[in-house]
């Protein structure tokens, strides 16, 4: 996915919410395995994940940002057209 990060922002909408697709699965993705992580832990054996957990919600609110921004990218593209 770091490749991706990498890419030029696409200029269609379909490419765009493409992208927004992908963003959302790996946004789901990072849920996923921040749920995982927090059910693991185990306070009474001193067992936490508290790096892992703050970096996955920190890739989670890097993702919405990203998607917002193409979500914003279509909305401008659909009025600049009349939709």
């Amino acid at each position: 996915m770091e490749k991706f990060l990498r890419k030029e922002i696409p200029e269609t909408i379909i490419e765009l919410e493409a992208e927004c697709a992908l963003i959302e699965a790996w946004s789901r993705e990072c849920e996923a395995e921040s749920l995982d992580l927090k059910r693991r832990e185990a306070p009474e054996r001193g067992i936490f994940f508290p790096q892992e957990i703050y970096e996955l919600r920190q890739e989670k609110n890097m993702l919405t940002a990203m998607r917002d921004f193409r979500r914003a990218r279509i909305n401008r593209m659909k009025f600049m057209k009349g939709e």
